[in-house]
C-alpha cells in the first residue's frame, strides 16, 4: 500500500510549496497590519489566498482548487467591499481611502453579491477550460446574487424579496434544464418565474390596491409560467409537451374573472395585454413546432 507521499511526490512538493507560501503572506499581512493599525488589511487575506488557489487550479487544471479558490475569492472580495476603504477624491484633488459607513444590510448585500459573482466564476472557468463543467454552481449563484441585489438595490419590500428569489432560484433552474437539457428542471425554473413576476406586478405599487385585481394579476401570470414550460421544452427537447396548459388555461380563466370583479373599470385593458402575449406564445409555439416536423 502506497502513501501519498510515496505515490505523487512531485504533486506534494508542489502542495507544500503553495502552502508554504500562502502562510507566508498572510503571516506578513496580519503582521503589517498590527503595525500600520488600518482595521481593514487584514481583509486581503482571504482574496490573496482565494486567487492563489484559483490560479493554481487553473494552471494545474483541477477543478476543486477552481472551486475553492474561487468560492473564498469572493468571500474575500464581498468583506472588502462590505467592511473594507473605499477610493475617496477631496476637493483638492488628492486620492485617499476612506472607510464608508455601511449598514449591516448593505454589507449583507455587498458579502451575497461578491459570493455570487464568484460561484459563477466557479462554473463559467471549468467551461472555458474545457474541463466537467459545474453546473449545480448556478444554483447558489444565482440565490446568492438575488439576495445581494435586492439588499442593495430595491427599496426592501416583502414583494421585492419574492420578486428576486424566484428570480434567483427559478432563472438558474431554468438554464440548468436547457443546458442539461431536462424538462424537470424547467418546469420548477418555469413555475418560480411566472409566479415571482405575477405577484411582483400584483403588489408593486406603493398604494394599496384592490385585493381581487391582484389575486388575478398572480394568477395569471403564474399561468403565463405554465405556458412557458410548452412553449420551452417543444424547442429544447423536440418534444410537444401538452398538461401544462390545462393548468396554465386554469389559472389564466380565473385571474381573468378575479381581476374582472375586482376593478372593472380597467378589465377591457387588462384582457387585451395578456391576451396580446398568449397571441405571442402561441405563434412561437407554433412556429417551433412546424421547424420541428420541416426536420
Amino acid at each position: 500500500m502506497h502513501t501519498i507521499d510515496e505515490s505523487d511526490p512531485v504533486k506534494i512538493h508542489n502542495y507544500r510549496t503553495i502552502a508554504g507560501i500562502l502562510l507566508l503572506v498572510t503571516g506578513g499581512i496580519l503582521f503589517l497590519d498590527r503595525f500600520l493599525k488600518t482595521g481593514w488589511l487584514s481583509l486581503l487575506v482571504l482574496p490573496v489566498i482565494g486567487f492563489s488557489l484559483y490560479f493554481w487550479g487553473i494552471r494545474r487544471r483541477l477543478v476543486g482548487l477552481i472551486l475553492a479558490g474561487g468560492l473564498v475569492s469572493a468571500v474575500g472580495l464581498g468583506s472588502m467591499a462590505a467592511w473594507g476603504p473605499a477610493v475617496r477624491l477631496d476637493l483638492t484633488g488628492r486620492i485617499g481611502l476612506t472607510i464608508p459607513p455601511h449598514s449591516p444590510l448593505d454589507q449583507i448585500g455587498y458579502l451575497a453579491l461578491y459570493t455570487g459573482i464568484g460561484r459563477g466564476l466557479i462554473l463559467l472557468t471549468p467551461v472555458a477550460l474545457g474541463l466537467k463543467p459545474i453546473w449545480w454552481a448556478l444554483l447558489p449563484a444565482g440565490i446568492s446574487g438575488a439576495l445581494g441585489f435586492c439588499l442593495l438595490f430595491s427599496p426592501l419590500r416583502w414583494v421585492d424579496f419574492v420578486f428576486y428569489l424566484a428570480l434567483g432560484v427559478g432563472l438558474p433552474l431554468l438554464l440548468w434544464g436547457i443546458i442539461r437539457r431536462r424538462v424537470g428542471l424547467m418546469i420548477p425554473g418555469c413555475l418560480l418565474l411566472g409566479a415571482g413576476i405575477g405577484v411582483y406586478l400584483a403588489w408593486r405599487g406603493q398604494t394599496i390596491g384592490n385585493g381581487l385585481a391582484q389575486t388575478g394579476v398572480m394568477l395569471v401570470g403564474f399561468a403565463f409560467g405554465w405556458l412557458a414550460i410548452s412553449v420551452i421544452a417543444r424547442q429544447v427537447v423536440q418534444k410537444n409537451i401538452w398538461w401544462p396548459l390545462i393548468p396554465g388555461g386554469i389559472l389564466a380563466v380565473v385571474g381573468m374573472g378575479l381581476y374582472i370583479g375586482g376593478d372593472p373599470t380597467h378589465a377591457l385593458g387588462f384582457i387585451g395585454n395578456t391576451g396580446s402575449i398568449a397571441l405571442m406564445i402561441f405563434g412561437l409555439y407554433l412556429l417551433l413546432m412546424r421547424k420541428g416536423i420541416h426536420h
